[in-house]
């Protein structure tokens, strides 16, 4: 019965069995672990056993009679070998590794052993070649590859994790850490081995941070994370995290490899430098950059949840600027800190307290119940702000004007909040100051318009909506027209000419006065080129330019202007930049080193609009200036108060003794004339002699011979 088993078994095998110890022999070959290939010397397969077959995934009638190269070819550079006669030497054996292909294509790593096979009679007949299946061992000694590569790095804090039950992908316990862990954490091995890893988290701990690592390794992905971890005594560090999975021979994800890097000191250095880019150096306050992010979240909370609501308080101190300058700037410091601490007082932690810049603070308060709420907070400020403040020796008294805007008024834009209580807190200070104000309808209408005009100002620059207007400049000695001021107009294409009062101040808060004075600049540089040129009879003609405080301190305004000149071939001398008192005086330094340069091309320089700014009449004789040009809030009562009068002639005094022109604005009666004369000013502007003129009209009155005939009678002679 046995005999017949063994018989059946090795013809199913394809081999010749002459007895039983035949028999016996196949059986141990079919029960190896490593798979058989029996071959001649022509490399075709005589026997294969059925874990060569399984391996290779073909059947064993599939692969006899075969040649052993279509089943062991290697790849990635590996060729099959095996014993050829020519090569045969005694008791030769051969081996290799490489990864072997299945009949699917799958990929596996094998060692393959070659032993010459021989007859009774030492005849060279074939080969035995065994094939065992590595590809755990290899993955196995990657592993440890990969493990010796981070654990020698003493820098590098590695972690390494395995699961603890398979219905848990995330029950991870710790099942190995380096001497850097160890020492970094201060805990010892046994205290964290088969411990979850979750021991290094702590009050601190960044939890979104932290499940979107978990989430990650449920996906069986490499993740990256910056994560705040706790050591032993409950400290902290900052660490750098990659965790990899790492996979047996199946593919299968056994354990997760954390290398770690502290970087505590790299982190604080970043937030500092967070810190200082959105604190305000001097009170420590946030500034605006974080007020305008932190107040898009609450705007964004708000849009999802209707029923929250906050509000934006906008502060500015009434009579800091006496403050400042009648202490000094340390003081003012001093103040602004102090205010700051205050304030701080007044909110709930979760609101936010900022400065803007200079005087200016802002609130934001988070959450509240109602407008009174807001009048509340409010109430308590002018309440702690009117409490005197010891500085320096010095008791100080202040109050502070707020303008409240709150969330439900219909704004979508940040700014537009901002904005909205700014106008507010104006319109605390024009009812008085030390009071506050909450944003309105009607408040909000005027944004409105304000928004529209900046809208429609934009897009008038781009299409050049603008026209210079010129009014005459006359020498009151000789009645002579010595140049023009250019004055900007602005042509809506809906609502016709604008007045400058209504644009200019919106210019000169969004910047676009840069563009806008520009153009005038050049406009007016080139008109008054071909007006010197086409009424010789004039000459010299100049013309006076306004200079904005924004122009004023821009950089390359003096690169700006000497190109403007070249282009228009304009001689320096014919143009004068007017500059008024408040953009010289708030920057001395910078202004001193402009106007100098300004000198030194030879352009004229004139003070505009004086005494209507600092009235520092200490400062002036410090600055390189040629003209002196009067407001008109002076002129216009010179012929009826006596105090005017003689303010006027002091001014005209002084402006002599400095060696400076002086130029009277606003002249618009016959009396107010005769007095400027009287007083030897030299010239003067207004509505007397001509109103602003568009350059079509300028040069009809340049076209006249006696352009100011009306008022011959006070300039006898040639006053062309």
């Amino acid at each position: 019965m046995a005999t017949e088993r063994w018989r059946s078994h090795s013809e199913t095998l394809g081999l010749p069995v002459k007895s039983e110890n035949d028999w016996l022999l196949k059986t141990v070959l079919e029960n190896l672990n490593d798979g058989i290939i029996v071959t001649d010397l022509d490399n075709q397969i005589l026997h294969v056993n059925s874990r060569i077959a399984k391996l290779v995934g073909f059947s064993p009638a599939d692969m006899v009679g075969q040649s052993a190269q279509k089943f062991l070819s290697m790849i990635e550079g590996w060729l099959y070998f095996c014993n050829t006669p020519d090569q045969v030497t005694a008791n030769r054996c051969e081996w290799k590794e490489g990864q072997l292909r299945r009949k699917d294509g799958r990929q596996f790593w094998a060692e393959v052993n070659s032993t010459l096979l021989y007859d009774s009679s030492g005849k060279t007949i074939g080969n035995l070649i065994t094939v065992t299946d590595i590809t755990e061992r290899k993955w196995l000694e990657e592993y440890l590859r990969l493990l010796e590569s981070v654990v020698v790095n003493a820098n590098e804090i590695v972690m390494i994790t395995q699961f603890e039950a398979e219905e848990d992908p995330l029950d991870l316990r710790i099942v190995y850490v380096n001497e850097a862990f160890l020492k970094v954490t201060g805990h010892r091995a046994a205290e964290v081995i088969g411990k979850t890893p979750l021991i290094l988290m702590g009050p601190e701990t960044d939890w979104d941070e932290v499940n979107r690592v978990r989430s990650a390794m449920m996906q069986f992905e490499s993740v990256k994370a910056e994560l705040l971890l706790h050591c032993k005594d409950r400290s902290s560090f900052w660490a750098d995290s990659n965790t990899v999975p790492i996979r047996n021979e199946h593919g299968q994800v056994t354990h997760f490899v954390s290398v770690m890097r502290e970087v505590t000191e790299r982190k604080e250095a970043e937030n500092q430098l967070r810190r200082n880019a959105f604190h305000d150096s001097l009170t420590g306050l946030p500034n605006r950059l974080m007020f305008m992010e932190r107040l898009a979240q609450v705007v964004a909370r708000r849009d999802a949840d209707p029923a929250y609501l906050f509000a934006v308080l906008f502060l500015d101190l009434d009579r800091f600027k006496v403050i400042n300058d009648s202490l000094g700037h340390i003081v003012g410091d001093q103040l602004l800190i102090e205010i700051a601490r205050r304030l701080e007082s007044c909110v709930k932690k979760t609101d936010l307290v900022a400065r803007l810049g200079g005087d200016e603070f802002t609130i934001l308060l988070d959450n509240i119940q109602g407008v009174e709420s807001a009048h509340h907070v409010a109430e308590r400020i002018h309440q702690e702000l009117g409490r005197s403040f010891l500085l320096n020796g010095h008791e100080v008294f202040t109050t502070v004007s707020i303008g409240i805007a709150l969330s439900t008024t219909a704004f979508d834009h940040t700014e537009d909040l901002l904005r909205g209580a700014d106008i507010a807190m104006y319109r605390a200070k024009a009812l008085g100051k030390a009071c506050h104000e909450v944003f309105d309808t009607e408040m909000h209408g005027h944004v409105m318009a304000l928004m529209q005009l900046e809208n429609d100002l934009r897009r008038a620059i781009e299409r050049e909506e603008f026209q210079v207007y010129y009014q005459p400049i006359v020498s009151l000695t000789t009645g002579r027209v010595t140049g023009f001021e250019a004055l900007i107009r602005w042509q809506h294409p809906d609502r016709g000419l604008i007045s400058p009062a209504q644009f200019i101040p919106l210019a000169e808060e969004t910047g676009l006065i840069i563009p806008m004075g520009r153009w005038v600049l050049r406009e007016a540089c080139r008109q008054l080129g071909r007006w010197q040129t086409q009424y010789p009879h004039h000459q010299p003609l100049s013309v006076s330019v306004n200079l904005s405080s924004r122009q004023f301190s821009q950089a390359g305004v003096i690169e700006m202007i000497n190109e403007i000149l070249e282009e228009s071939g304009l001689p320096p001398a014919c143009l004068k930049l007017e500059i008024t008192e408040t953009a010289i005086m708030e920057n001395t330094a910078s202004a001193m080193d402009t106007l100098s340069k300004l000198k030194a091309m030879g352009v004229k320089l004139s003070v505009d609009d004086f005494g209507t700014g600092y009235s520092s009449l200490g400062y002036l004789y410090r600055f390189p200036m040629d003209v002196l040009k009067i407001d008109r809030s002076f002129i216009s009562r010179v012929d009826i108060d006596g105090e005017k009068l003689e303010l006027v002639r002091t001014i005209i005094t002084l402006a002599w003794n400095l060696g400076m022109e002086v130029i009277a604005e606003g002249v618009e009666t016959t009396k107010q004339l005769a007095q400027l004369k009287m007083l030897k000013c030299e010239y003067g502007q207004g509505y007397l002699f001509s109103k602003p003129m568009s350059p079509q009209d300028a040069e009809q009155f340049l076209a006249q011979e006696n352009p100011l005939e009306h008022l011959a009678q006070l300039f006898p002679g040639d006053h062309r």
